[in-house]
């Protein structure tokens, strides 16, 4: 007998192997026949169906005869191809079959540009506080320059009355009443005021003071006037009397009016005129009263004006007088005493100092009375 070939044998197992699966199929579709009664029967499994498998067989020959069934066979039977890499392949897949979730927007923070940043930053982040705001430490007003600061207290706080309780108030009576003791005239003190000189006219004073100490010590202390200068620029308390026209302190108002005439108030405000030849001084206040004449009211008594003594620091510096008048060409003084009487009977006047430079003299008090 001779040997079966041995692809016939394939092919005759292959063929036994499908007509198993078939069977299985089939006593499979009828069993469940049977215990579904109430669903019908697919027409796939019909008996005039059945009669068409037998053609089917000659199909599928053919099918398991060609080379393309013959590598499929033989793919699926290799065992090269280990499980973790099939595993791969499907995972490549899935990953290209499914799109990648999309990004969320991001949209910005509503509010306005400010919040959002402040919203964002950093707990720990420290934002820095305005520094143009310059608050009034008396009234609490707000303003956004420190010179409008500066102008409105120069304006609005320029004064403020001192109460009987303030020790201050003691002494600068005394200092204003030493001058009437001998005097047939005694007067009567209203109020006394203490004013508030603003930052730059406290700076000026100061440096025109620094400038007398330099300037003499230049000189080397030739004479004993030199040694006061160069200490404290021989500065001395003086008394200038002059006039005012508003209500200054009265009620306790604390500020100065813009009236032209009203002298009181511009030199508070401002300081001495930079116009005059110089500014006269005086040791006493009974002096600097009398500087005045008498019926200065009367004259200007439609104006209601009205008089007040302003104590002041002085800066005299070095004093010149006739002994001094050729070191005077050289321009070395700083203040010259005052003159009394007309013609030949000129005489110097110690009580009188008349100063060259308006910073020179910084008024502290302002007494106001009457006679």
């Amino acid at each position: 007998m001779a040997p079966i070939p041995r692809s016939l044998s394939h092919k005759f197992f292959f063929l036994l192997l499908l007509i198993l699966h078939v069977g299985c199929f089939l006593l499979t579709t009828a069993d469940h026949r049977r215990r579904r009664q109430h669903r019908p029967t697919p027409s796939c499994l019909k008996p005039h169906k059945l009669k068409s498998l037998a053609s089917s067989f000659s199909f599928l020959k053919r099918i398991f005869s060609s080379k393309t069934c013959k590598m499929a066979i033989e793919t699926a039977r290799s065992p090269s191809t280990p499980a973790r890499s099939s595993q791969h392949s499907i995972v490549t897949l899935i990953q290209q079959e499914i799109p990648p979730p999309p990004i969320p927007e991001t949209h910005p923070p509503t509010g306005t540009p400010q919040d959002s940043d402040i919203a964002t930053a950093e707990p720990n982040q420290s934002f820095p506080l305005r520094n143009d705001i310059f608050p009034c430490t008396a009234c609490g007003e707000i303003f956004p320059k420190a010179q409008l600061l500066e102008q409105h207290q120069s304006i609005k706080h320029a004064v403020s009355e001192l109460a009987d309780s303030d020790s201050g108030k003691n002494i600068v009576r005394i200092i204003f009443e030493t001058g009437w003791t001998s005097r047939e005239k005694s007067p009567k003190i209203l109020r006394i005021l203490k004013i508030h000189n603003s930052q730059k006219i406290l700076s000026r004073f100061e440096e025109y003071r620094e400038s007398v100490k330099a300037k003499a010590a230049i000189h080397g202390g030739v004479k004993r006037r030199d040694e006061r200068c160069i200490a404290d620029g021989n500065e001395l308390l003086r008394f200038h009397c002059s006039t005012f026209l508003c209500d200054l302190g009265q009620n306790g108002n604390s500020s100065i009016c813009g009236q032209q005439f009203c002298s009181i108030c511009g030199i508070i405000k401002s300081g001495f005129s930079h116009k005059l030849d110089g500014i006269s001084t005086l040791s006493s206040s009974w002096r600097a009263h009398v500087a005045i004449p008498e019926d200065i009211e009367e004259e200007f008594k439609f104006l209601n004006a009205k008089r007040a003594i302003l104590v002041c620091r002085v800066v005299a510096g070095r004093v010149g007088s006739d002994a001094d008048e050729p070191e005077k060409d050289g321009g070395g003084f700083d203040s010259v005493v005052g003159r009394s009487g007309s013609g030949a009977q000129t005489t110097l006047d110690e009580e009188e100092l008349l100063v060259f430079n308006p910073r020179a003299v910084l008024p502290c008090f302002a007494i106001v009375y009457e006679i």
